[in-house]
């Protein structure tokens, strides 16, 4: 079947249509910890206005840590018995140690607070990169360059994974028979395809309260966004937008 096909008549729900819609989004928003396992509900509650119809779903994140940049700690002063010297700062990029590298990230964390760089890497500054790799990482660098010459950043966008469900709390109704994995039901963040058409469109009516529930699985540590995409059917009965029929009254005649 192509995709064409597939998708004529997604956005249209039975019976609602012949009224007028406007365009209309519910959002969902999570804090992820970067704990697998664990389990983050939110709900939304539809307006009294208008009946909610759902056509499609997506979901985008915005990671917690920004690119740190920082550089490798010198070594601790020892006083050379022989030479009466202390043992020199690093000044290539072979120089440098793991140790070195890690004390000068925990010092510069103890100022962000950004404790997840630890689990999601550590790489060349891209500003520097070129110079620090030059005569097979020999170069001697300079120390406004060391001290700016490593990055840690977050774990990829693309890398999130997350379980989802969705239920119409008012009736009851669970839209899945298990929560579903992000990457399989709504594709990857990196922009190919993170979100989907939903098989037939769902109506939640007016008052009615929608929650979803996301339940962690990767180390990701960020805000997570989702999205219900659809559109509003104005002048149901029993909303605001609704037209009342009054009869005409009659003056008693004198």
């Amino acid at each position: 079947m192509s995709s064409v096909a597939f998708q004529t008549g997604l956005g249209q729900a039975g019976g609602v249509t012949q009224r007028r819609t406007i365009p209309f989004d519910y959002a969902f928003r999570y804090e992820l910890t970067g704990t697998p396992g664990k389990v983050l509900n939110t709900t939304v509650n539809i307006s009294v206005e208008a009946t909610f119809v759902a056509v499609s779903i997506g979901y985008g994140v915005v990671p917690k840590l920004s690119p740190i940049v920082f550089g490798p700690a010198s070594p601790p002063v020892v006083i050379f018995v022989a030479a009466g010297a202390a043992a020199p700062p690093p000044s290539a990029l072979r120089d440098i140690t793991l140790g070195q590298l890690l004390s000068g990230l925990e010092a510069q964390l103890r100022e962000t607070g950004a404790d997840a760089a630890f689990k999601t890497g550590i790489k060349l500054n891209p500003q520097f990169a070129e110079a620090a790799l030059l005569n097979g990482g020999n170069a001697v660098l300079d120390s406004s360059v060391l001290k700016n010459l490593f990055q840690a950043v977050s774990a990829p966008p693309e890398q999130i994974q997350f379980l989802y469900a969705i239920f119409d709390e008012g009736t009851g109704r669970e839209f899945q028979s298990d929560p579903i994995l992000n990457t399989a039901g709504l594709g990857t963040s990196n922009g190919e395809r993170p979100f989907r058409y939903f098989a037939r469109p769902i109506s939640f009516a007016p008052r009615s309260t929608i929650r979803m529930q996301v339940t962690e699985v990767s180390e990701f540590q960020g805000e997570l966004h989702v999205s219900l995409q659809g559109y509003k059917v104005l002048g149901g009965a029993d909303t605001p937008t609704g037209r009342t029929r009054q009869g005409a009254v009659r003056m008693p005649r004198r």
